[in-house]
This record gives structure tokens, C-alpha cells and sequence, in this order.
């Protein structure tokens, strides 16, 4: 029975994916309006009436940043691309949240906040590193984030975490309002 229904649905899938081969786009050539911080190039095609779109994206920097390993048992370097030039404790943040994701794992941070050289990243306590997962994941999770913004934000001395604004609080960590997690 399983199979058949496996069957059946691929092939509406199949279907679906060729019934949108053949219509027209009534979409526009962007402008350079459209995409914030990129050149557009519209050259003419002189051997047809097409016209070519070339995109020539904005300056990025490279963010060495940490992430888990594919495992989830230890932490790894990798090389976040970011188009903001100024690096900062959000900038930081917002690359470790999307590095994670690609593992599959979905982090909400509700505010980035700095306090003289001390970065605070305050968690939702609905999703990781506060839950969902186990001990060695959170502590995996909690590094990545310190180890980043400590290695990338200049300013920065140390990192606290909290958890929708009050202490952080886990099935697994607890630390007082002012623990700072990871000092420099």
C-alpha cells in the first residue's frame, strides 16, 4: 500500500514539474533597483533579439566562523561570505545562525547586545541551543557562537548568554545574569 502511494505521488510530482516547463515568464529584467548593492549589465545579443543579464555581485568578506561537524561532535572552521564590510557583533551572529542551519539545526537568537567588551546573544527558549537538543550539542552550539564573535568582533573580551532576556537556563547549563561563558 506504501508503495503504491509512493508511486502515485511521484508521479504527480513528475508531472507538476513538467506542466511548468512550458509557460512563459511574465516576470521583468531586474533593475539595479532590484537587487540592493549589485551592478547590472544588460548587453544585447547581436545574433538574437535576447538580451544578457549579467550580475556582478557586491564586494563580500570572508568570516572565519564555527560551526558543528556534520557528526555533531566537534566544532569545525569554516569561511562564512558576508557583504557587510564592517564586521560586527551581529554580522558575527547572524553567520554562526545560518552556518548552523545548514546542519539542521535552527537557532533563534532574539537580540545581539554589547555592553562595553562584553557580547551578550540572548536565545529563544524554544529552539537550541536552550532546547531541543542534548548536552554536548548545547555546549557544541554555545561555543561556536563565543569562539566566533571572541576570534571576529575586536571589541569584544568576553560572551554571556541569556535566554529571552533573563538568565540562561537549560535542561543542561544554567549561568548567573553576569557569567561570561567565554573570555578572550
Amino acid at each position: 500500500m506504501r508503495k503504491k502511494i509512493g508511486m502515485i505521488l511521484s508521479c504527480i510530482l513528475v508531472l507538476c514539474m513538467f506542466a511548468g516547463c512550458n509557460k512563459t515568464s511574465t516576470d521583468h529584467l531586474p533593475t539595479p533597483t532590484d537587487i540592493p548593492g549589485n551592478s547590472i549589465t544588460l548587453t544585447p545579443n547581436p545574433s538574437e533579439n535576447d538580451v544578457t543579464l549579467t550580475v556582478a555581485p557586491s564586494s563580500t568578506t570572508e568570516l572565519p566562523i564555527y560551526t558543528l561537524s556534520g557528526d555533531f561532535t566537534e566544532l569545525i572552521e569554516l569561511t562564512a561570505l558576508v557583504a557587510e564590510e564592517d564586521i560586527t557583533e551581529q554580522v558575527v551572529t547572524d553567520a554562526v545562525t545560518e552556518a548552523l542551519a545548514g546542519s539542521a539545526i535552527y537557532v533563534t537568537v532574539n537580540q545581539v547586545t554589547r555592553k562595553g567588551d562584553v557580547v551578550t546573544v540572548d536565545f529563544s527558549a524554544s529552539t537550541p541551543p536552550v532546547s531541543q537538543v542534548g548536552a554536548s550539542i548545547e555546549g557544541l552550539i554555545l561555543d561556536a557562537y563565543g569562539q566566533s564573535l571572541i576570534d571576529n568582533v575586536p571589541a569584544c573580551k568576553g560572551v554571556s548568554f541569556t535566554v529571552d532576556g533573563g538568565n540562561y537556563a537549560s535542561g543542561h547549563f544554567e549561568f548567573d545574569e553576569n557569567y561570561i561563558y567565554m573570555r578572550r
